[in-house]
């Protein structure tokens, strides 16, 4: 049995998916409709990465409360912690993208802006108001992270009284999905089940089961699964099935998710890929990768918005992609280790010092 509250291996994982949103956000941002971007989002699927990020929340938030049964739920401690690890890292993210759309207006108008009219709705941005992210776009994730983690303590106690109440805890969220944060309530709660049932699939012999034989097969439709929405932008998977989806309330998000809770629970039974997983430049990519999330949009959306200056520089539209692709890495790694440093860091650990009486939940 795994004796830290901590898998690190799974903060690489989760630096690998920060990478794939980079890469695709970059391919995506003037080649959306392009063939090739939808065949490399294939591979470098970052829409659906935060299918991804949503299961190994609900696994990295539950894991430690079904490790030890014993261990009671101190919600204003869960609560301050999630506020300090989400909220100052995003608002650095939202006043730096807001100074930049706003560069060449900056004045008595931008501090009227902020501290009086409000006209950009840059405080309902802030605050994570639903459906306002017009200066950090992939900000909405961060809504629904912050939404239903906040709902999390309460079905990690419904499923630590009866494991069978989440099974149709999910069942239910899949057909209440009118809105985003219902829909990907499944997604945190496939994690639950996963740091549930975690010793049992570390324990598994997989190697000795008669599905052994097939398991690049199954990995392989997993992955077809978790881009289902790129095949089907690249050849239709067809309208009859569509409509099945959609009669039932089933997004393309229910199916990535799914098969992220699968890739998920292929490597926590697999000590070969744990092992690849823990090298040290993966493990500090995964413990900047919410950083990353965050600084890589201002980096894109600088280098795209002179494009044509980059591009006049090279003779091959290739070189450019190329080098401009490296310039887009390279600098989302930078800003992303200054803001985890000086801004993340500290307020972590400043949710570490404060003291707070302590009502707790069994």
């Amino acid at each position: 049995m795994n004796t830290s509250s901590r898998i690190d291996y799974l903060d690489s994982v989760r630096g690998i998916a920060a990478m794939m949103v980079v890469f695709y956000h970059f391919n995506g941002w003037k080649w959306e409709h392009h063939i090739g971007f939808h065949l490399s989002s294939i591979i470098f699927n970052g829409s659906d990465a935060v299918s991804f990020f949503f299961v190994l929340s609900g696994f990295v938030l539950s894991y430690k409360y079904f490790k030890n049964a014993q261990t009671e739920i101190d919600i204003k401690e869960y609560v301050l912690k999630r506020f300090f690890r989400i909220y100052p890292a995003y608002i650095a993210t939202v006043f730096l993208n807001y100074f930049y759309v706003n560069r060449h207006t900056l004045g008595l108008n931008t501090i009227k802006d902020i501290f009086y009219s409000n006209d950009q709705q840059l405080w309902q941005e802030l605050f994570l108001v639903k459906s306002n992210h017009n200066f950090y776009i992939p900000g909405w994730t961060l809504s629904v992270e912050m939404a239903v983690s906040l709902l999390l303590p309460f079905i990690i106690i419904i499923a630590r009284k009866n494991i069978h109440y989440l099974y149709s805890f999910i069942l239910v969220s899949i057909f209440i999905s009118a809105a985003h944060i219902s829909m990907f309530t499944m997604h945190f709660c496939l994690g639950l089940l996963l740091a549930f049932y975690f010793d049992k699939i570390q324990a598994f012999q997989f190697q000795q089961h008669k599905l052994y034989p097939y398991r690049w097969l199954g990995l392989l439709i997993v992955l077809v699964l978790f881009s289902i929405r790129h095949i089907d932008r690249i050849h239709s998977i067809g309208h009859q099935l569509k409509n099945i989806l959609l009669y039932w309330g089933i997004d393309f998000f229910h199916i990535s998710g799914i098969a992220s809770a699968l890739i998920i629970l292929f490597i926590l039974n697999n000590k070969s890929i744990q092992t690849f997983l823990t090298i040290k430049p993966l493990l500090f990519i995964g413990k900047i990768s919410y950083s990353i999330y965050l600084m890589h949009w201002l980096v894109i959306g600088y280098i795209m918005e002179h494009w044509d200056k980059w591009n006049s520089y090279y003779p091959n539209k290739y070189i450019v992609f190329a080098v401009m692709l490296t310039v887009a890495v390279s600098t989302t790694l930078l800003l992303a280790t200054a803001l985890y440093y000086f801004v993340e860091v500290p307020f972590i650990q400043l949710a570490k010092k404060i003291k707070i009486s302590r009502p707790k939940m069994n």
